[in-house]
């Protein structure tokens, strides 16, 4: 038996599966010989430093760190002193790590491989070089999920190096509990990336709850937010309700559009961040609640601090981690990746085998996107419906609504009478459109707004800008 046993255990240690464990570790790690060849490494290792996982296993550390792909190297002075040496690096993605460097000895007591670790800066809480050794020394490492859910192409596609960087950003702030800002245009995917951080975060298996704050009634934010207690107010339900803030307990709360809050709300929250507690509407009893809160906006909070339109504290306590989302038109290579998973999805949905024809792959790449991904989505759905009764063709023609950008012989800025800097040319253009949208839908606000394509209280605020202006002038 013991034969038997011994045998097994020298079968499972071959090269592939320790090649398949390396895999396996969410954080990269490689191993080298003395010389700082690098013989082994997991693919969470070459694309922390943006390199090809086989380009790398041709590489030696030096030439790494003199080609830029990360800051320095612990191997040299590991091999020198015998011993475990941990730094703080920083790769060409810009991400920074802990990175420690342990040695393998031979019989003879000489260094035959170095194997390093890093884990991301941002997950460490601290940046106690001694202290960070310590702690991962005695902390046991879970390898419950693949290097590819880190590139989980389902969720977040991140074909383009721009998205690589914001993704890498993303997974190293999920094994923290900070709070996370996420700023892109309407469109570019925030909630997608805010479910992705929660899913692989520690809360991953509790809730996560999502409301929108540009939808939610002004006068009802607090009882939506907070709950409240039955009979608290006319038009309650009998029962009560429970808040946002206590259905999110041990998960993630997920406020998008957080610049559209009440000002007279962020202070209650902020009070809840800082604090933890809340108090029902109704009630004197204070609960505590333990969320992890990701936001969201397209606006810039900065400015609207500066404009006194949203609480400086508060940003100050939302601002921990910002991660900006680059516009789908950043973006190329991931436009046609999208394209085919959105096309790949629709057929399932509507039981085609429609393909995109090169002809319409380049007018995706010429076109701006305005609405991000959100509008291609749209743009792709919208066609293949279209396109139903001439399944046979198999290929999609040219999107028929796709917008084009050439600009025509005819300056018709001119002559609508639009000149001057940018930013007027736009205000001026941007107020016609919206007076033009209010007039078609016979002054309704809300047929308006969604015509437009915004929320109502958004087209609230721009009327009175408009009527300001016009008030000033």
């Amino acid at each position: 038996m013991a034969g038997n046993k011994s045998k097994n255990q020298k079968d499972y240690y071959t090269p592939d599966n320790i090649r398949d464990m390396m895999e396996k570790l969410p954080d990269p790690i490689f191993v080298t010989d003395a010389s700082g060849n690098v013989l082994l490494t997991n693919s969470a290792a070459a694309y922390s430093m943006d390199i090809a996982p086989g380009k790398m296993l041709q590489s030696n550390v030096i030439d790494l760190v003199e080609k830029g792909y990360y800051s320095m190297t612990n191997v040299t002075e590991t091999v020198k002193h015998k011993k475990t040496i941990s730094g703080t690096i920083k790769t060409k993605l810009g991400v920074e790590y802990i990175s420690t460097s342990t040695p393998v000895f031979d019989k003879d007591g000489s260094v035959t491989l170095v194997i390093t670790y890093a884990r991301p800066l941002a997950s460490t809480g601290q940046k106690n070089v001694k202290e960070q050794s310590a702690q991962e020394e005695r902390r046991k490492r879970e390898v419950d999920y693949l290097r590819s859910y880190v590139f989980d192409q389902d969720l977040v596609v991140a074909e383009s190096r721009n998205m690589q960087k914001v993704l890498l950003t993303a997974h190293a702030v999920a094994q923290t509990d900070s709070t996370v800002v996420l700023y892109g245009e309407t469109g570019t995917g925030k909630d997608i990336l805010a479910k992705y951080i929660h899913k692989n975060s520690k809360r991953a298996n509790e809730a996560f709850i999502a409301t929108n704050c540009a939808t939610l009634n002004e006068s009802l934010v607090e009882s939506e937010l907070f709950g409240y207690e039955r009979g608290a107010f006319t038009g309650a339900l009998s029962e009560g309700k429970i808040g946002l803030f206590a259905a999110a307990n041990r998960g993630t709360l997920f406020l998008d559009e957080i610049a559209e809050l009440p000002f007279s709300l962020q202070a209650k929250l902020l009070r809840v961040l800082e604090t933890g507690a809340i108090r029902r509407i109704g009630s004197n009893i204070e609960e505590k609640s333990d969320f992890r809160l990701i936001a969201a906006t397209h606006r810039d909070l900065k400015k609207m601090v500066d404009d006194g339109t949203f609480r400086y504290d508060l940003y100050y306590r939302l601002n921990v981690v910002p991660i900006n989302i680059p516009p789908l038109r950043e973006r190329h290579e991931d436009i046609l990746a999208l394209a085919a998973m959105f096309v790949k999805e629709y057929n399932k949905k509507y039981s085609a085998d429609f393909k995109l024809d090169p002809e319409t792959l380049k007018s995706f790449q010429e076109y701006n996107w305005p609405g991000n991904v959100r509008e291609l989505r749209n743009v792709i759905e919208r066609n293949i419906i279209i396109n139903l009764h001439n399944y046979d063709e198999e290929n999609l023609s040219v999107m028929p609504h796709l917008p084009s950008n050439e600009h025509g012989d005819i300056n018709i800025f001119k002559a609508l009478g639009l000149e001057g800097p940018l930013k007027d040319v736009m205000k001026k253009v941007e107020e016609q459109y919206v007076r033009l949208a209010l007039k078609d839908t016979g002054g309704k606000v809300g047929k308006a707004a969604e015509k437009l394509g915004i929320y109502r209280t958004v087209l609230y605020r721009k009327l009175k800008e408009y009527d300001e202006k016009c008030d000033d002038s």
